[in-house]
């Protein structure tokens, strides 16, 4: 089945419905990486791999190859030179980094694909997830919390459940919206009462299926519940932190107070109360300008 197609799903109904099925057995349909991505995060795993060679199979998709360039000049990831060929861009950030722009490219690539029935929807999901992603990677800097960009493609990839649900559901997926704005109960159980399951399972699963990296499924599994990503709490806290600045930003609510503990603590997590001192020093002008990166990828 075709996208055009697919963006006609039939109705699905919690009452009779398995919706975390019904949504995933759509999302099949949806190609998370493509053939030469997937090649080119295979060879790079390998640490004699040679940057040619890398270059070489990137440089078949053109695309990918397109996107990991306009990626690499981002403010995001430039150093104030422009990259203008792959060996470049690849000797520049490295191999590690390539890896996960290869996952933030195809993401990219997969969010604008996704038959989204409502525009605003696809806009405000990855307006929230780049800027999710944008404050992870400040933290790791000003943290020196030493992740080589995989704490951006968590960021990005946090709430691919929630694109999947309004792919593939898109008028339930605005009835749990509609319904979180008015609940006092918890997101995550406004969703298990509607739906029977929630985002970061069907996201967890969708990743799974599509061979993530354990540490963007953790991330994606338990950005609301680091306390239970186990060896990646982490990366799950700095996400959960990230994405709580991106939901108060979008609202314009006021910061989190540093003291207040919001998830169960981990023992492997950082210090909340430093990482909360991080993103209060974040400025209107920081979001504003990932704001506008975000809608210069996708319109």
């Amino acid at each position: 089945m075709s996208l055009l197609t697919a963006s006609r799903p039939r109705p699905v109904n919690p009452a009779n419905d398995d919706v975390k099925a019904f949504v995933l057995k759509r999302a099949d349909e949806f190609t998370m990486i493509p053939a030469a991505a997937m090649e080119a995060m295979q060879v790079g795993r390998n640490p004699a791999c040679s940057v040619k060679e890398y270059a070489r199979i990137i440089g078949r998709d053109h695309r990918l190859m397109v996107e990991i360039l306009g990626m690499a000049n981002s403010w995001l990831y430039s150093t104030g030179t422009p990259v203008m060929n792959l060996v470049d861009a690849i000797n520049r950030l490295g191999l590690a980094k390539c890896q996960q722009l290869i996952l933030t490219t195809c993401t990219t690539a997969l969010v604008k694909k996704l038959p989204i029935k409502h525009p605003q929807l696809r806009q405000q999901l990855w307006r929230h997830g780049y800027l999710t992603a944008a404050v992870c990677t400040h933290l790791n800097q000003e943290l020196r919390l030493q992740f080589n960009g995989e704490e951006f493609t968590a960021g990005l990839l946090h709430d691919l459940g929630r694109y999947l649900i309004a792919a593939t559901a898109p008028e339930l997926y605005l009835q749990v919206v509609s319904a979180i704005g008015t609940d006092t109960r918890r997101p995550l159980d406004v969703e298990r009462a509607m739906l029977g399951t929630d985002h970061c399972e069907i996201g967890r699963e969708f990743a799974i299926r599509n061979k993530l990296p354990a540490p963007l499924v953790a991330a994606i599994q338990h950005h609301h519940t680091p306390h239970a990503a186990g060896e990646h709490s982490t990366i799950a806290t700095m996400v959960g932190e990230a994405a709580e600045y991106a939901s108060r930003r979008e609202h314009e609510q006021p910061g989190v107070d540093p003291d207040l503990e919001v998830v169960p603590r981990s023992p492997r997590s950082t210090d909340l109360t430093r990482w909360r001192n991080v993103v209060s020093t974040l400025t209107r002008d920081f979001t504003e300008k990932v704001y506008a990166e975000a809608k210069r990828l996708i319109p």
